[in-house]
C-alpha cells in the first residue's frame, strides 16, 4: 500500500525561539506594502505606457492580466509548497524573484519585454499570500486573525497609495515611466533578506488543544514582542488532534478534491472572484478614466486615486479588523455575514460614485472611496475565514486554490473584459476622445458594482456552512 503523503517533519521545527510575532508580522507587512506598490506601478503611469506601445483598452486589460493569470496558475503549486517547506523560504525568494522582475520591468524597452517582466513579477507574487497567510494564522488564535491579518494586508492600501502619490512624480522628475519600475526593486531585495531570516513557529501552534499554551503566547506576541511557541524538551508541540496527513473533513491526503469537500470553499471561492474583478478594474482604469473623462493631469490623477484606493482602504481595513474579529467571538458565522454586508455596501456606493459626470468629481471620490472602503473590509475576513476551517497543514495550499481561482476569474477577467466593454462602447461615436473617456466610465459603472454584488452572495452562501466546517477541522482525523 502506497505511504500517505507527509510533510517533512523537519521542514518547519524551529531549533530555537521563533521569532517574535510582532516582529513578523511588521515585516510581512513591509513586503505586502512592495508587493502591491509593484503591483500598482503599470496603473499609475498606464497612459504613457499605452501611449509608447500603441495599445488599446482591450490590450491594456491582456496587460495587466497577464500579472494576475500567470499569480493565479502559480498559486497552488507554491501554495502547496509552502505547506512542504518553510513557509519563510517560500515568501522571501519569492520577494527576491518579483523585485528583479519589477527592475526588469523599467529596464527592458520593447512591449514583449515589460510583457514578460509582469510574468516574472506575477511567478514572485504568487508565492507570497499562502505562505504568510498560513505563518500568521500559525501567531493568532481564530478571535484574532482578522485583526492580525487587516494589520498585513494594510500592505494593499500602503502600498497602493505610495504608488499612486510617487509614481508619476517619479516619472516626471526623470521623464520616463521606467524610473519608478527601477527604484522600487531595491527595498525589495533588503526585505526579501530579513524574510529568509524569520523563524517560524510550528503549524498549528495557535489552535485550541495546542500544548502548554502555545496559541496564546503566539497571540499575545505583537503587545509583548516575544512570544516563545517551543514545547518542553523532549515533547513536542501538539495542535488539534489530528494525524499529520490529514485534510479537512477528516479525509486522507492533499488533493484538491479533499479541500473541496469543504462546503464553505465554494462560496469563499466565489467571493475572491468578485472582489478581485472589482478591485483590478479599479485598480488598472481609475486613473485613466479620472485622466480621459475628468481632465485631470497624471500627477493630479494619481492623487484622486491615491484618496479613493489608498486612504479609504487603510481607515477600511483597521476598522474591518477589528469588527469581524469582535463578531467572530460571537460565533464563526457572523466574521462572514459582517463582511458579505459591506459588500452589498460596496456595490452601492461604488454605483453612486462611478456614475458621476463632467464637474462631479466630488461625487465619483466621495461616494467610490465609501465604496471601496466598504468592500475592502472582506480582505480582513478572507485569511482568517479560511483559516478556521481548513486544517494548519492544508492552509498554504488552500489559500493557493483561493487566491488562484479569485485571481483567474476576477484579477485576470476583470481588467479585460472591462477594456473590452470599453472598446466596444467607444466604437460608435464620433469623437474618438470622448468615446474612449464615456465607453471607459459606463464599463466600469456596470462592471464593478455587479461585481461587488457577485462578492456578496459568495459570502453569504459561505456563512451557511462555515460553523459545521469549522467543527469537522477541530474533530480528530478519522
Amino acid at each position: 500500500m502506497a505511504r500517505p503523503l507527509t510533510r517533512p517533519e523537519s521542514s518547519d521545527r524551529p531549533t530555537a525561539a521563533p521569532s517574535p510575532a510582532g516582529y513578523v508580522l511588521g515585516l510581512l507587512f513591509v513586503g505586502n506594502l512592495l508587493n502591491f506598490y509593484d503591483r500598482a506601478l503599470p496603473s499609475v503611469v498606464l497612459e504613457p505606457i499605452k501611449e509608447e506601445f500603441g495599445l488599446d483598452d482591450t490590450q491594456v486589460g491582456i496587460l495587466a492580466s497577464a500579472f494576475v493569470l500567470v499569480a493565479a496558475l502559480a498559486g497552488v503549486p507554491l501554495g502547496r509548497l509552502a505547506d512542504r517547506v518553510p513557509r519563510a523560504a517560500v515568501a522571501g525568494w519569492g520577494l527576491f524573484v518579483w523585485s528583479a522582475f519589477t527592475a526588469a520591468g523599467g529596464a527592458l524597452t520593447s512591449f514583449w519585454g515589460f510583457f514578460g517582466s509582469r510574468v516574472g513579477v506575477g511567478v514572485g507574487e504568487a508565492s507570497y499570500a499562502p505562505a504568510t497567510g498560513s505563518l500568521l494564522s500559525d501567531l493568532y488564535p481564530s478571535e484574532r486573525r482578522s485583526r492580525a491579518h487587516s494589520l498585513f494586508m494594510l500592505g494593499f492600501p500602503i502600498g497602493t497609495l505610495l504608488a499612486f502619490l510617487t509614481a508619476g512624480g517619479l516619472a516626471v522628475a526623470f521623464d520616463s515611466w521606467r524610473a519608478p519600475f527601477l527604484i522600487a526593486a531595491v527595498p525589495g531585495f533588503a526585505v526579501a533578506l530579513l524574510v529568509l531570516r524569520i523563524r517560524e513557529p510550528r503549524r498549528g501552534a495557535a489552535e485550541p488543544g495546542a500544548a502548554d499554551g502555545a496559541a496564546d503566547g503566539a497571540a499575545d506576541g505583537a503587545a509583548d514582542g516575544a512570544p516563545d511557541h517551543r514545547p518542553p524538551a523532549g515533547r513536542p508541540a501538539a495542535g488539534p488532534a489530528r494525524s499529520r496527513d490529514s485534510v479537512p473533513g477528516g479525509q486522507r491526503g492533499s488533493t484538491l478534491r479533499a479541500l473541496l469537500k469543504v462546503r464553505s470553499m465554494y462560496g469563499m471561492l466565489l467571493a475572491f472572484a468578485g472582489y478581485n474583478f472589482a478591485a483590478y478594474a479599479i485598480g488598472t482604469f481609475l486613473t485613466p478614466v479620472l485622466q480621459r473623462y475628468h481632465g485631470l493631469s497624471l500627477v493630479g490623477a494619481g492623487l484622486v486615486g491615491g484618496i479613493v484606493v489608498g486612504v479609504t482602504g487603510l481607515v477600511g481595513l483597521v476598522a474591518g479588523g477589528r469588527l469581524l474579529d469582535r463578531a467572530a467571538r460571537r460565533s464563526p458565522e457572523a466574521r462572514v455575514r459582517v463582511s458579505a454586508f459591506c459588500l452589498l455596501g460596496a456595490a452601492v456606493f461604488s454605483l453612486a460614485g462611478l456614475s458621476a459626470g463632467r464637474g462631479a468629481l466630488w461625487q465619483l471620490v466621495v461616494f467610490l472611496s465609501v465604496g471601496y472602503l466598504l468592500g475592502i473590509v472582506y480582505l480582513a475576513a478572507a485569511v482568517p475565514v479560511v483559516s478556521d476551517v481548513i486544517r494548519p497543514e492544508q492552509r498554504s495550499g488552500a489559500l493557493g486554490l483561493l487566491f488562484a481561482v479569485g485571481y483567474l476569474l476576477g484579477g485576470a477577467g476583470g481588467p479585460v473584459l472591462v477594456g473590452m466593454v470599453s472598446d466596444a462602447l467607444a466604437g460608435g461615436a464620433q469623437s474618438a476622445s470622448l468615446a474612449s473617456a464615456q465607453g471607459l466610465r459606463t464599463a466600469l459603472m456596470v462592471t464593478v458594482p455587479l461585481a461587488f454584488g457577485v462578492a456578496a452572495i459568495g459570502m453569504l452562501l459561505a456563512a451557511g456552512s462555515v460553523r459545521g466546517d469549522r467543527e469537522a477541522m477541530l474533530a480528530p482525523a478519522l
